[in-house]
């Protein structure tokens, strides 16, 4: 694991700069143990606060593993196109190779989804907020580091010292938080940032915490003032290094001197901090085998000094500390998350198009009216574009799944905007199960336990050919879907012929209608949707009626074929897409008559 910055200055101090008094940070470890066992008592003979139960993700006492089933495999995002909207999210702070998706945050549990809601709410709503976070982010993830790498023992100096590295950023960060809540006029309604206002006033009052600032300022001050270190080495009959310790510590810094002078006075005695020679670099002329051994001989001597005194002090400390931020560290990837959100939620909104905070309903109600849905990957990927004289148009439309329509069949000319209206009403579903806001006008939606689609995949085998690895594949996916499920179909079966296709289509949506779940299936079987009200009768229950969606052509220049991207709820219009696209391309009957009527007079003409 890459070590975070914090770590690095505190093995500096000991490379670099020495390690301090050794009688003052004796002292001082010696006394800060004494206080810190005090503190250990106060809090109930050794027994630490038990596991925190702040999140800003998660309502009190909701473990993160009952938060819900929902999972998205990573085909669902590709197959959603909603790779940009994640990225944006995971970008929004410095970059972490290991940092979590966004993904993993998916729940179904209708509690957790509000709680985040509210608490994504406040934060949209104060910015100041916003940029302390950010703010503080990078701090939260190198203490949270810095505690993950402590799981092996420390050998080093430098190992221990990140104890103290640990305490300066959690001290650091409760000051900063409790400071900027103290004195930022804030409107905070959500509870998750309420009950963290509260558990910063109560670390940051207590006696526990005002003792180890006092102590940690002691002993920080020690080691900070150190500026150098005299070390002891006797010599062999050539002149070799043959043992070395360290003599003594000091809080000034050695200054380069002259040799000559030295030697033309014959005057070796000791006269402050001016060296016999000018001051080298550590390493420069030598080998990095060499320059290793040197440090590593240093090293071992200021270990053999402090280990005692540091290694008594630091555990009693770091108990504390860990008990204590515990919160903080859990926070992390939580804010990390919301700042995501909030960022994509800020750049759907700086490119005008409209979000909303959901109203959440019960999975049994199987809730989903949006108005004003859209396509946010759309949005995103117009604003990476650099043409920004000829932009995509921004589409709303409204979808209701209710008891007259639990499955849609959505028909309309090619081009038309239907994949992607299948792939807005899947990132809406996924934002919302995420706790985000929404792109659209308004909302009202219920969680889903499963996410599913069935899109065109160039995967797919030749073994059984493509319509047989089509039909396997969405065969795995009705074998695990439930009536709280969500399924996104588009073009499905398109790797036979129409007739066989409209065949085995109705008898995969009669059984879908049984399940009770929500689909919706963008198709070119413009036969399938004119048989919606012969479908309705065959099936076997009115929980799953089947309705129709239609991509619109522009009334007004219909003969041109232009596509509206507006999608209604009504059945599509005979073969009037085949007649636009005709006669877009000169193929009707009349246009055939007329080339062939101009090219025989030409030719007449001609002779």
């Amino acid at each position: 694991m890459e070590r975070p910055r914090i770590f690095h200055e505190a093995a500096a101090w000991l490379h670099h700069n020495g390690m301090g008094h050794i009688g003052a940070v004796r002292g001082a470890a010696s006394r800060s143990h004494s206080r810190f066992d005090r503190i250990i008592a106060q809090k109930g003979g050794g027994r630490l606060s038990s596991e925190p139960s702040l999140s800003l993700l998660y309502p009190p006492g909701t473990p993160r593993e009952s938060s819900g089933t929902v999972a998205a495999d990573p085909s669902v995002i590709s197959a959603l196109a909603a790779e940009s909207l994640f990225g944006t999210m995971r970008n929004a702070g410095r970059f972490k190779p290991n940092q979590k998706s966004p993904i993993v945050f998916l729940t179904d549990n209708l509690d957790v989804i509000a709680y985040r809601l509210d608490v994504l709410e406040d934060l949209l709503n104060n910015e100041p907020l916003i940029k302390l976070l950010r703010t503080l982010l990078p701090d939260l993830e190198d203490m949270k580091e810095l505690q993950q790498m402590d799981h092996a023992p420390a050998d080093d100096t430098a190992s221990l010292l990140t104890g103290i590295s640990e305490i300066e950023l959690y001290i650091g960060l409760v000051d900063r938080l409790y400071e900027f809540f103290r004195k930022e006029s804030l409107s905070l309604q959500s509870t998750g940032f309420r009950e963290l206002v509260s558990e910063l006033k109560r670390i940051h009052e207590s006696e526990s915490y005002r003792i180890l600032k006092t102590e940690y300022g002691k002993i920080s001050t020690s080691i900070r003032s150190i500026k150098s270190i005299t070390v002891g080495v006797n010599l062999d009959e050539q002149f070799r290094p043959h043992e070395a310790g360290v003599v003594a510590v000091h809080t000034a810094k050695f200054q380069s001197g002259k040799i000559i002078d030295k030697l033309l006075r014959m005057n070796f005695s000791d006269d402050g901090y001016n060296c016999l020679a000018p001051l080298e670099v550590v390493g420069k002329g030598l080998t990095h085998e060499q320059t290793n051994g040197f440090r590593a001989a240093v090293n071992h001597s200021l270990n053999s000094v402090f280990r005692s005194s540091i290694r008594s002090w630091r555990p009693v400390v770091r108990a504390y500390t860990i008990a204590e931020s515990r919160f903080l560290v859990r926070l992390a990837d939580e804010i990390r998350f919301l700042l995501g959100g909030a960022t994509l939620i800020q750049k759907l909104r700086d490119a005008g198009v409209p979000v909303c905070k959901p109203q959440v309903e019960h999975k049994e109600r199987k809730a989903f009216e949006i108005n004003g849905l859209y396509n946010p990957a759309i949005v995103l990927d117009q604003q990476k574009s650099s043409d920004e004289r000829s932009p995509n148009r921004i589409v709303l439309n409204p979808l209701k799944f209710d008891e007259n329509g639990m499955i849609y069949i959505l028909t309309g000319p090619n081009q038309g905007g239907k994949t992607v209206f299948v792939q807005a009403v899947g990132i809406a579903q996924l934002m919302f199960q995420l706790g985000l806001f929404v792109p659209a006008f308004s909302a009202v939606m219920s969680p889903v336990d499963q996410l599913f689609v069935h899109f065109p995949d160039e995967s797919d085998r030749k073994s059984t050919g493509r319509f047989g690895d089509e039909c396997q594949r969405l065969m795995h996916i009705c074998n695990k879907l439930t009536e709280h499920s969500l399924l996104l179909m588009d073009e499905t079966f398109s790797g036979t012929s129409a007739s066989e296709a409209t065949y085995i289509a109705e008898q995969v949506l009669l059984g879908l209608s049984t399940a009770g779940c929500r689909v919706l299936f963008s198709t070119h079987l413009h036969d399938l949707a004119r048989s919606i009200d012969e479908l309705n009768k065959r099936a076997d229950t009115d929980t799953g009626r089947i309705d129709s969606l239609t991509a619109e052509l522009e009334t007004e220049q219909s003969d041109t074929g232009r596509r509206s991207y507006k999608i209604s709820r009504s059945r599509p219009a005979g073969y009037s897409y085949a007649r636009d696209i005709a006669e877009k391309y000169g193929l009707t009957y009349e246009s055939l008559m007329v080339s062939l009527h101009k090219r025989n007079r030409n030719e007449s003409e001609a002779q």
